[in-house]
């Protein structure tokens, strides 16, 4: 069976008061993995957990099948990094921080780099400081992909964006996935971006996993439901994960399978946006 491009066993970290608990995530080469959760869930503190900017207090990262802790130079050679704050030293131009930065990773294609940097217009003669959000997101996600990494783990890359710009690089990442070898963790809080290219989803709450599952299959198998007062069971409202009471009658989120001849009852398709408000770690058996 071939290696997942990441897989995580048992994660686990602390930051501050916060517990990042027994975390088990397979990404599958040729998939895109949506991560949400509210602010606070624990995205950005596994992102850093699995590469090691925060210390692990157990379990283990894979990348390649090939565990990170004392193969860290050869794996993140291979794998390429957009934080939502982009780390780049201010005060150096663009050109100069890729020219840093590209001898450390033998595949860095300048090329592509000048490619991506014209169809961004970006100045590659302007200080990182003098570009604007957005500009700098375009400029990460610019150096993330010129190294050709086989998985690229992106920590909202399409925050301070606009429509036009957001739905350029989400066509940018749908070529880079043409190569069946390629893989993408992808964390954000705009959902609509992985209603679009997501082929997975992991929901994570107060640090654990919530549900890890095929997108499509995740939204086919939950609806919304308003449920009428003269039609609600003490044995439906049990069903009915996050109900709650409405002039009407009942609403909230259920699995389709529990609905069958339940009268007086309205259903619609979920968004991954509804998925994230309604699951929440207490949950976890409905």
């Amino acid at each position: 069976m071939a290696a997942n491009g990441l897989e995580t066993r048992n994660l686990t970290s602390y930051i501050g008061d916060f517990t990042l608990k027994d975390i088990n995530l397979e990404v599958k080469k040729g998939t895109i993995m949506g991560l949400v959760g509210r602010n606070g869930a624990g995205k950005t503190t596994f992102i850093k957990t699995i590469l090691n900017m925060i210390p692990r207090a157990e379990g283990e990262v894979m990348f390649n099948g090939i565990l990170l802790f004392g193969n860290e130079e050869i794996i993140k050679g291979k794998v390429g990094v957009v934080f939502d704050n982009p780390i780049y030293p201010p005060n150096l131009k663009a050109i100069k921080i890729k020219k840093l930065m590209a001898p450390l990773y033998p595949s860095f294609d300048e090329n592509m780099f000048d490619q991506l940097m014209e169809r961004f217009e970006l100045d590659t003669k302007k200080k990182f400081l003098a570009y604007s959000k957005g500009m700098k997101m375009k400029f990460s996600i610019a150096m993330a992909l010129s190294h050709n990494p086989d998985l690229l783990i992106l920590d909202e890359p399409t925050s301070g964006l606009d429509p036009a710009a957001r739905a350029d690089v989400l066509d940018l990442l749908l070529d880079f996935m043409q190569e069946d070898n390629k893989s993408i963790l992808f964390s954000t809080h705009i959902t609509s971006d992985l209603e679009k290219i997501a082929d997975y989803l992991t929901i994570i709450d107060e640090g654990k996993i919530v549900l890890s599952q095929n997108k499509e299959e995740l939204l086919e198998e939950y609806v919304l439901v308003q449920v009428d007062k003269e039609s609600i069971t003490d044995a439906l409202r049990k069903e009915i994960i996050g109900a709650k009471e409405t002039a009407f009658g009942y609403s909230g989120l259920c699995k389709k399978e529990k609905l069958n001849d339940v009268p007086g009852i309205k259903m619609a398709r979920p968004t991954i946006e509804d998925l994230v408000v309604f699951f929440r770690g207490e949950e976890l058996s409905c």
